[in-house]
């Protein structure tokens, strides 16, 4: 670690009491009545505080709250006197939480598989997600006729979770297609999985005899999208292959242009023999900063 770099938090972790915790904002009865809410409430209630709370240290023993709105409010109703916390050096509260990756229904999948190894009965998960029975159920066995290749493909995804309904209906082969098709929409409903079930080809179908009862019209414009999904998924991987070094060329071609009319005598130069090529590059000058300008991210607080 530099010598100038400085912790931003406390290495060790601190039992503070619940009422010495201000929060930035308080909790109305419609955030209590969120269905995100109350899975916390209930973890909290059945498993207890997970993830410790966030705050920095304030005059009179008081802590200002920099991450962990809901899980304080859950514990003050939990009648909960005291609760771990992090210690923050600053109250810089917007870089907790800035990025939240969001657990996909596979890692739920997963993690409710070996709950169920360890011991943990259905009812169990059920009542501390805030879920019933049915939906453990059919996360349990969510994957059950899913290829292994397009589950690594879906893995990260945040996939609905009859989408996988709809894939068992395809051979691995067609679920590996639809997968890639979903991927490259990046939408992964059950509307598109049903969409992409509609033009898959017979051959790669779990039930293909289904497919053989549609009407001559109706096959042969199936056949025509099937075609035509095919001819654009190896477009879209073309693309994406020579995209990355098309890219770097535009940028080092835009950067090139923007230091050549920084100079004077260039710019004037064009201005009076090629007015329109000076113009164009002007044109993708301001294009490139509006581009620039609309994919910066600014401060995320986190409630």
């Amino acid at each position: 670690m530099s010598p100038s770099a400085k912790l931003g938090f406390e290495l060790k972790t601190a039992a503070l009491p619940v009422e010495s915790i201000v929060p930035r904002a308080q909790i109305t009865q419609e955030i209590r009545k969120s269905k995100k809410y109350k899975q916390i409430a209930s973890s909290i209630e059945h498993v207890g505080l997970v993830e410790p709370l966030v705050v920095c240290s304030l005059p009179n023993d008081q802590y200002l709250l920099l991450d962990g709105a809901l899980r304080l409010d859950s514990l003050k109703r939990c009648n909960v006197r005291e609760v771990l916390c992090i210690l923050s050096t600053d109250d810089e509260g917007y870089t907790y939480n800035k990025r939240v990756n969001h657990l996909s229904n596979i890692g739920e999948h997963y993690m409710i598989l070996k709950a169920l190894s360890n011991g943990v009965s259905e009812r169990d998960i059920s009542v501390s997600l805030s879920v019933d029975v049915d939906t453990i159920r059919k996360k349990r066995s969510m994957l059950d006729g899913i290829c292994p290749e397009a589950i690594s493909l879906l893995t990260n995804r945040r996939v609905a979770v009859y989408t996988y309904s709809v894939l068992r209906k395809m051979k691995p082969l067609g679920q590996i297609q639809a997968a890639e098709r979903m991927i490259h929409a990046n939408n992964y409903t059950t509307r598109m999985a049903k969409a992409l079930l509609t033009i898959t080809k017979p051959e790669l179908l779990a039930c293909p005899e289904k497919q053989s009862r549609t009407s001559p019209g109706t096959k042969a414009k199936l056949d025509l999208l099937q075609d035509e999904a095919e001819t654009l998924l190896v477009d879209l991987k073309k693309v994406e292959e020579s995209y990355a070094t098309q890219a770097l060329d535009l940028t080092l071609a835009l950067g090139y242009i923007e230091r050549l009319i920084s100079n004077k005598n260039v710019e004037r130069y064009l201005a009076k023999h090629h007015s329109e090529i000076l113009s164009e590059f002007r044109q993708e000058l301001k294009e490139k900063a509006e581009v620039k300008l609309g994919t910066s991210v600014g401060p995320n607080p986190h409630p």
